[in-house]
């Protein structure tokens, strides 16, 4: 059979109003899409280039979860520029934005920066977030004749992607997502729609994963091989996330490993502990299996699990897993219990997600 290669000749059309002419300008939030902080730096260089753009002339900013290098630059962006247009989030980002960007102020002035360097107060948070609105999945927003409508993507509680359509472009805009189903969130949605352009997360665009049954078996093996030699399992998470999946599965296979029992699992992170009342009131909005569960029982009251109120007090005796924050040991409760442990090589650490190097 013969194919004809020739590429045809590229039609141009003619754009008559200004207004139906669609520029896409990559702004690097975090080297992600959203409005987020790169979480490899400090102050303004952790920024999108904000600079590049007339932020007075930005109708609508669409925030699709609540991870820091995808929304912790909002209240900048609300509150030190021009910015007079509305801002949209779904209802559980919103909520534990909130929780999240009063954690990241303190500790941007707890001293680990200098004062040039902090980008905004808790004042100026609480501001934003006042400023934010909220939309629902499947509901459509029109804002100066753009529309957009948002979709579940997975990833963590809330994520959203937007199918946004102006002047007749429809364009797919999604942050992070995933289109497998996990322990407690549904499977990111496919819009169906005809897409004309679509703008999407690449972190791991080009990598290819192994099934989720065969990831999980590893992931425990290694927990459990390191605290049957007498060893202590460090977890850098971030606070929420992937965290409450790692947690539903070693509460699991806890239940499942009887020898297991007497070793205690613990998780520091106070931020994630009041969060856990938000993942509650969301239920409706995980998949089926957890709300089944939610029936008869709260999944996320475990057993196994012990939250780490005062670090300063951990008896330090024996085998454990710890899960702590930050994910990436750049400092914090993971870090110095990194540093106290990684001499003892009965001591092992997990990295269970994306690290930058």
């Amino acid at each position: 059979m013969a194919y004809n290669l020739k590429r045809k000749a590229k039609v141009e059309i003619p754009i008559e109003n200004e207004a139906d002419l669609l520029k896409i300008t990559p702004l690097g939030a975090g080297q992600e899409l959203d409005c987020g902080l790169h979480p490899a730096f400090d102050g303004l260089s952790s920024l999108p280039f904000f600079d590049e753009i007339d932020p007075a002339s930005i109708d609508v900013l669409l925030v699709t979860h609540f991870h820091v290098d995808h929304a912790a630059a909002v209240p900048y962006f609300l509150e030190k520029t021009d910015f007079n247009g509305r801002t949209f989030m779904t209802h559980p980002t919103k909520a534990i934005f909130r929780w999240l960007l009063s954690d990241y102020v303190k500790v941007s002035n707890s001293g680990r920066i200098s004062d040039e360097e902090i980008l905004y107060n808790e004042q100026d948070m609480i501001r934003a977030y006042n400023k934010i609105e909220v939309i629902d999945f499947h509901q459509q927003i029109e804002v100066n004749g753009i529309k957009f409508t948002a979709y579940n993507a997975g990833h963590v509680l809330g994520a959203a992607m937007f199918v946004i359509e102006i002047a007749g472009i429809k364009i797919l805009y999604t942050g992070d997502y995933s289109r497998e189903e996990d322990r407690h969130l549904m499977a990111a949605e496919n819009p169906r729609q005809q897409i004309d352009v679509m703008i999407t997360e690449s972190t791991y665009g080009v990598q290819s994963y192994e099934p989720r049954t065969e990831r999980e078996f590893r992931f425990t093996k290694l927990v459990k091989d390191v605290v049957l030699r007498g060893g202590r399992c460090l977890m850098p998470v971030f606070a929420l996330g992937r965290t409450q999946e790692l947690l539903l599965i070693l509460e699991e296979f806890w239940e499942n490993n009887p020898e297991l029992e007497s070793i205690p699992i613990y998780f520091a992170s106070t931020l994630a502990k009041r969060c856990m009342l938000v993942y509650q009131t969301y239920i409706h909005m995980m998949n089926s299996e957890i709300q089944k569960k939610f029936l008869t029982s709260n999944p996320f009251i475990f057993k196994n699990i012990s939250y780490l109120n005062n670090v300063t007090h951990f008896d330090d005796v024996g085998p454990c897993v710890m899960i702590a924050s930050p994910g990436m040991l750049q400092s914090g409760v993971s870090r110095d219990f990194f540093d106290k442990w990684a001499p003892d090589r009965r001591n092992g650490l997990v990295l269970t997600g994306y690290s930058v190097e």
